[in-house]
């Protein structure tokens, strides 16, 4: 008895210490609850056909495998190159990856990430030969692309983080973008404000160019999320 008592006891510290100090009042913590139920929701209700996948590589994989074998491969958030090495292992032609290197053009709304987060002081990464980076804001490098490049987009991998960078890229991308291009969002859902975000700015580009898609899979953990577009106007519906 005596010892089951001590060590009730000693559990009750540790739920005081630990529990309540740590857990409890962490108002992140309960945040990131209701982003993952909110999430779940939104699957069941959405996303019945779509597949899961263990990690973000796996569903790299299945992306690559449906689209055209045909077309570009872009990325836009390269940061430290992880996903575009990935993308190029898999794609069997060449990435391009587009970043400033400078870190988020912006504050992350609703979320811990401040202004210049990211950023990796202008350093480019080591990526294979395999994939050809395009320093420079957005703005700035997509029309100049697009310049050079005339092809359409089999793969647009977007890894921008904010609305306003996510809705850059669709947007300036769009007359690119045909039936059967896929779409891989790095941050779609499951974070606290994910409905503000990369969801937004999708959401926006769809009614814009009214588009018709259809969700291809998500990995179990965090939020990527990728999309086949069936149908897609070549110029804006509305603004």
């Amino acid at each position: 008895m005596f010892g089951r008592s001590k060590d009730n006891r000693l559990a009750e510290r540790l739920v005081r210490k630990f529990f309540y100090k740590y857990y409890a009042r962490n108002l992140l913590y309960e945040l990131q609850i209701r982003a993952r139920a909110s999430s779940v929701d939104y699957i069941q209700a959405n996303m019945a056909d779509a597949m899961m996948f263990p990690n973000r590589r796996a569903l790299f994989a299945h992306c690559i495998k449906t689209a055209p074998a045909e077309g570009l491969v872009l990325e836009f958030g390269v940061a430290q190159g992880a996903s575009a090495r990935q993308l190029a292992a898999m794609a069997g032609r060449q990435v391009h990856g587009f970043d400033s290197f400078e870190g988020l053009p912006e504050d992350w709304a609703g979320t811990e990430e401040l202004q210049g987060k990211f950023s990796t002081g202008g350093t480019l990464p080591n990526v294979p030969a395999s994939v050809t980076l395009h320093p420079g804001w957005f703005g700035d490098t997509i029309p100049k692309f697009k310049d050079h490049r005339t092809d359409a987009v089999a793969v647009l991998h977007v890894d921008c983080d904010l609305y306003s960078s996510a809705r850059a890229v669709l947007f300036g991308m769009a007359d690119r973008l045909t039936p059967g291009t896929v779409v891989i969002f790095d941050e779609y859902f499951n974070y606290p404000n994910w409905q503000q975000h990369e969801f937004r700015a999708f959401q926006e580009f769809v009614d814009a160019f009214d588009v018709e898609y259809r969700y291809l899979g998500f990995s179990i953990k965090n939020g990527h999320v990728a999309v086949v577009l069936t149908k897609i106007s070549a110029e804006p519906t509305q603004s």
